[in-house]
């Protein structure tokens, strides 16, 4: 699986510019910032992790596993994507947007870029899991195509099939 490949310039809903970009060691600081700024800490799903050392070595180690992408505001980072490897040709998805930035389009748009990346890397899928009472995080998924796919608990698995164009 290649890295993700390009940088995008978008506007979100206020107007303000925000680059979407392949993630760089150079934003490493600015991504715990992000994290370590987050609130509430473990309100999704327990993540970010409340612990300061934990969360740290969670952003690592979903650097080191997975492919990255990065929302920018000017120099700070405001939000991430993550994508890991799974069997069958599929993807797991991953998306935490900073507070003072949702609900101005940045996941959708970073969300819809995944989904293009995805079709050229010739996937098959695209897989995650949400919890239940996550309706903004969920109308965002099915409004670009994710369907549920299982249930189980307070979790909800929700899974984008991609055609071929």
């Amino acid at each position: 699986m290649r890295p993700f490949p390009s940088t995008k310039k978008i506007k979100n809903t206020c107007g303000d510019i925000i680059i979407i970009r392949p993630y760089e060691e150079r934003y490493y600081s600015s991504l715990i910032q992000m994290y370590d700024s987050y609130s509430p800490l473990g309100s999704v799903q327990g993540l970010p992790p409340i612990e300061k050392e934990t969360r740290h070595q969670w952003v690592e180690d979903m650097i080191s596993r997975g492919s990255n992408v990065l929302a920018m505001h000017g120099d700070r980072v405001i939000g991430q994507a993550s994508f890991f490897s799974m069997p069958v040709n599929w993807v797991e998805y991953f998306i935490f947007i900073h507070q003072d930035f949702q609900r101005k389009g940045i996941g959708t748009a970073m969300t819809v870029d995944v989904i293009k990346w995805a079709r050229k890397e010739n996937l098959s899928a695209i897989w995650l899991s949400v919890e239940r009472n996550n309706y903004i995080a969920i109308s965002l998924y099915r409004n670009v195509g994710f369907q549920r796919f299982q249930s189980s608990g307070f979790e909800l698995e929700m899974l984008f099939t991609i055609s071929k164009e």
